[in-house]
């Protein structure tokens, strides 16, 4: 049967009726209270220019504020799209709530980053954008 001490279980055993089954978990350091979590750097990013190596410009990278999918608005925006004014360019529905993913006013897409449908994590890059 397991043995649990000090709260770190690391290696559970079942042998009943003649079935043996084993897992081990590899053992993992504690983490310090002041050691901070890691968390995806925000704002601005570098990204290729038009796919060529070397050219580098900067864009501001809009991420997803909560867990869920992502669905693209209507007229779905391209790459290399004017956004003339603020506009949503996608959303992020999350325990059926629409979270909604806005240019934040006038700019050019620069990378769409996800696909219509696809889950998306916190914080995770959708659109690479660059205000004008």
């Amino acid at each position: 049967m397991a043995t649990c001490i000090a709260g770190d279980l690391t290696k559970l055993a079942v042998d009943q009726d003649g079935l043996q089954v084993e897992v081990v978990r590899k053992a993992v350091a504690p983490r310090s209270a002041e050691e901070p979590l890691a968390r995806p750097a925000l704002g601005v990013v570098p990204l290729p220019s038009n796919g060529v190596a070397g050219e580098e410009e900067t864009a501001e990278v809009l991420r997803s504020d909560v867990v869920g999918i992502v669905h693209f608005s209507h007229p779905v925006v391209a790459e290399g799209a004017l956004l003339a004014e603020d506009r949503e360019v996608a959303y992020v529905e999350s325990l059926g709530i629409r979270n909604p993913v806005s240019s934040g006013g006038p700019a050019r897409v620069v990378r769409v980053l996800v696909t219509d449908g696809q889950p998306v994590e916190y914080a995770q890059p959708l659109f690479a954008i660059e205000r004008s």
